[in-house]
C-alpha cells in the first residue's frame, strides 16, 4: 500500500565512494535520480582528527540545479562503535535537512544506502521515509551489513551471488544488475580521431588500480604486446609490493598510464581500442568472482569484446562478446584472436542486453518494488 502525505520530491544518497571524476555506481544511480528529483549525495567522511569535534560547518557543493554533494561529518571516530555511529549520524541528519527547504518528519522522500559503513540511522524518523539498501561490492560481514538489510523497505543487490545472504534477512530483495546509460555512449568518433589516440587499436584495461589487480599478468602482458597496453584508472594501490608492481609495469616501453578520468574523457579511448580486459589476480580468485565489474558494461556499450579472468555475470554474452579464462595462456590465445579478427562481437545479442540495462528500465523496476511511482524526467 503507497503511503500517505505528498510525492517524494527527495532522495538521500550515501555513499562509501566519493564524489570524484570516477564514477562509480553510487554516482551514476544520483546522476540518473537527480533527472527526477532533488538528490543530496552524501560523500564519505575524510579521515577522522581530533579537530573533528570543532568543526560542524557543512562541506557542499553543487554539481546540477538537483544534485548537491555534502560531505559526511565524523565528529567521532568509527572505533567508537555504534554510538559514534548514532551521534555522527545525528549529526549529519541535521546538516542534510538543511539542504532541503520545506523538509518536516511528514515528508516523504528516499534514503540510498550504499555505504556498509555508516548512515544507518539517517531519517529513521521520517515515518514516511523509504530506505532502500543498494549493495554493489561484496560486504557480506562488513560492520553494519546486517543492521541495513533488516532494517531496509528494499534491498537491491547487483550479483545474484548475493541473494541467499539478503533474502535470509529481508523478504523484499531485487537483484539488479549493473546499468547502462545508452543515451550517453550514442556519440560517435570519426576514425582519423580516433588513430590519433595512444589508444588506437590497444588493449585497455579500465578501473580502479587496487592491490587486488593481476600486476604480474599485465606485466607479462606488456612485454608480449609492445606499446599495446593502456590503463586507464585511479590508483588506490596499499601494499607495498603491489605499489612497486604497478610503479614497475609503467615503466614498461610502451605502456600508456593515462590515470584517472571522468565518462566523456574515457570515452573515446573505448571507442578507439582493439578490447577490454578484466585482470583480477587469482589467489583473490573466490572474493574477486564476487564482482560486478561496471566496466563491462562500458566496453559493451562501445563495441569491445571483454577478455576477462573473472565472471561476468552476463551469461547470455558468453562468447558472444565475453570471453572468460583461467589461466594466462588461454588470456593470451584470446588477445591473439583478437588481433587477428576471430573473436565474436553479436551486435543483436549484446544490443538486446544493453537495452534491457537501461537505467530508466532498472529505476522503474526498483520503484514498483517500493510501490511507487518513478516520475517523468524532468530538466536537470
Amino acid at each position: 500500500m503507497k503511503l500517505p502525505n505528498d510525492h517524494i520530491e527527495n532522495v538521500v544518497l550515501t555513499s562509501d565512494e566519493p564524489w570524484s571524476d570516477i564514477w562509480h555506481t553510487q554516482l551514476h544511480y544520483a546522476y540518473q535520480l537527480s533527472k527526477r528529483f532533488k538528490v543530496i549525495f552524501v560523500d564519505p567522511p575524510k579521515p577522522w582528527k581530533i579537530s573533528n569535534l570543532l568543526n560542524l560547518s557543512p562541506e557542499i557543493k553543487s554539481v546540477s540545479a538537483n544534485l548537491k554533494v555534502i560531505r559526511y561529518k565524523n565528529l567521532l571516530p568509527s572505533f567508537l562503535g555504534k554510538p559514534a555511529i548514532l551521534i555522527n549520524d545525528y549529526v549529519n541528519e541535521k546538516l542534510i535537512s538543511n539542504q532541503i527547504p520545506g523538509l518536516s518528519k511528514k515528508s516523504k522522500l528516499i534514503v540510498w544506502h550504499f555505504d556498509p559503513f555508516r548512515s544507518h540511522y539517517l531519517f529513521r524518523s521520517y515515518r514516511s521515509s523509504h530506505h532502500v539498501y543498494h549493495v554493489v561490492d561484496p560486504i557480506v560481514g562488513y560492520h553494519l551489513d546486517k543492521e541495513m538489510a533488516l532494517e531496509a523497505d528494499l534491498v537491491v543487490v547487483t550479483s545474484p551471488k548475493f541473494l541467499g545472504h539478503y533474502t535470509a534477512l529481508n523478504k523484499n530483495v531485487i537483484q539488479v544488475g549493473q546499468g547502462a546509460d545508452l543515451d550517453f555512449f550514442e556519440k560517435k568518433y570519426d576514425q582519423d580521431v580516433l588513430k590519433k589516440l595512444v589508444s588506437f587499436d590497444s588493449i585497455l584495461l579500465l578501473g580502479t588500480f587496487s592491490d587486488e589487480i593481476d600486476y604480474r599478468f599485465l606485466q607479462l602482458l606488456a612485454t608480449r604486446y609492445p606499446g599495446k597496453l593502456v590503463l586507464i584508472g585511479p590508483d588506490k594501490t596499499v601494499a607495498a609490493d603491489k605499489r612497486e608492481a604497478l610503479e614497475t609495469l609503467k615503466t614498461i616501453p610502451g605502456v600508456q598510464w593515462l590515470g584517472p578520468m571522468n565518462p566523456e574523457s574515457f570515452h573515446k579511448h573505448l571507442a578507439a581500442c582493439r578490447v577490454g580486459i578484466i585482470t583480477y589476480t587469482y589467489s583473490n580468485y573466490e572474493r574477486n568472482n564476487l564482482r560486478s565489474p561496471l566496466k563491462v558494461i562500458s566496453y559493451l556499450a562501445c563495441g569491445k569484446c571483454i577478455i576477462s579472468n573473472i565472471d561476468c555475470e552476463i551469461p547470455s554474452l558468453k562468447n558472444k562478446a565475453i570471453y572468460i579464462v583461467d589461466n594466462d595462456n588461454a588470456y593470451f590465445e584470446l588477445l591473439d584472436s583478437s588481433y587477428s579478427n576471430k573473436l565474436i562481437f553479436d551486435k543483436k545479442a549484446v544490443g538486446e542486453f544493453l537495452e534491457a540495462i537501461d537505467y530508466q528500465k532498472l529505476l522503474e523496476e526498483i520503484f514498483a518494488k517500493l510501490n511507487e511511482e518513478l516520475p517523468a524526467l524532468k530538466q536537470n
